[in-house]
């Protein structure tokens, strides 16, 4: 099958990524690509590299990063497009979200520790390399250092919902995410809902500040992506796109492998147009 026109939806080392901005930048050109938006976890650093690299090439970029939402205990991602990241109130609250990461590590580690694991917030810290951190950073070291023989392994033994050294997200509402985007210019997108289980609360968020749904995903089958389309229509929601590719920490994921529709393009854009009028592109 041959690429999609569009990725919507790409992690690097900025975050939880296997791959350099610049490398992911590579591997679109390669798969003849032609709209990308690298959407790192509470991360805009990789977006200037990326542009550089992927602009040189033809390749259109659209801002983005998917922030992290937590709903009455609910752990929910945002994909957000379009904004400027340099908007004060923005910037401010990415800060905030990273730091709210670097704390939530340390909660996990101390976890960790308390079921007999040993692991420091340098060695966290060694792994992300500079980038986000997240979850994955800790499964890898559980990996290197011999607790798990999986990624996977570390999540359901360790770190997913329900297992011992589980942590709970920040609590940010999806109205304060959504005001923060709105006022840098950008629109709200529901990550991936289908791995959610939370359709009953799309009505709910879309009054709340939601702009649309991650309809073409990785792990939506076909009849995901009919459910989302029509929920979108239904509630006249924007509807987005992507691998949600992270390079080798998503194998068998390549960039360009989901079908995004590229007429999606046309009514992502007029959103970016109203929100940001004076602005040429996002």
């Amino acid at each position: 099958m041959s690429a999609s026109r569009l990725d919507l939806h790409l992690h690097s080392t900025a975050s939880d990524g296997a791959d350099s901005p610049e490398e992911v930048a590579a591997h679109a050109i390669r798969q003849g690509v032609e709209v990308i938006a690298l959407t790192d976890h509470d991360a805009v650093d990789g977006i200037p590299p990326l542009r550089e690299r992927a602009e040189a090439a033809g390749i259109r970029v659209i801002t983005g990063v998917e922030l992290s939402v937590n709903e009455q205990g609910i752990d929910v991602h945002v994909l957000a497009y379009g904004f400027d990241p340099e908007e004060p109130g923005f910037a401010a609250a990415l800060t905030r979200w990273r730091e709210g990461r670097h704390e939530r590590a340390r909660k996990i580690l101390a976890r960790l520790k308390g079921i007999g694991i040993r692991i420091s917030i340098e060695e966290i810290e060694a792994i992300a390399n500079g980038g986000a951190i997240g979850r994955p950073h800790v499964a890898e070291a559980l990996l290197q250092e011999g607790h798990v023989d999986s990624l996977n392994e570390a999540f359901q033994r360790f770190l997913g919902h329900h297992a011992p050294a589980y942590v709970p997200k920040m609590t940010v509402p999806m109205d304060e995410a959504a005001a923060i985007v709105h006022e840098a210019g950008g629109v709200t997108v529901l990550a991936h809902p289908g791995t959610l289980n939370r359709d009953h609360l799309i009505a709910g968020w879309t009054r709340r500040g939601l702009d649309g749904i991650e309809v073409w995903h990785t792990k939506h089958d076909a009849s995901a992506v009919k459910k989302y389309s029509a929920i979108a229509a239904q509630y006249g929601l924007l509807k987005t796109g992507g691998t949600d590719c992270h390079g080798a920490r998503t194998p068998g994921v390549a960039i360009g492998s989901v079908p995004v529709p590229y007429e999606i393009l046309e009514p992502l854009e007029e959103a970016f147009r109203s929100r940001r009028p004076l602005r040429s592109r996002p």
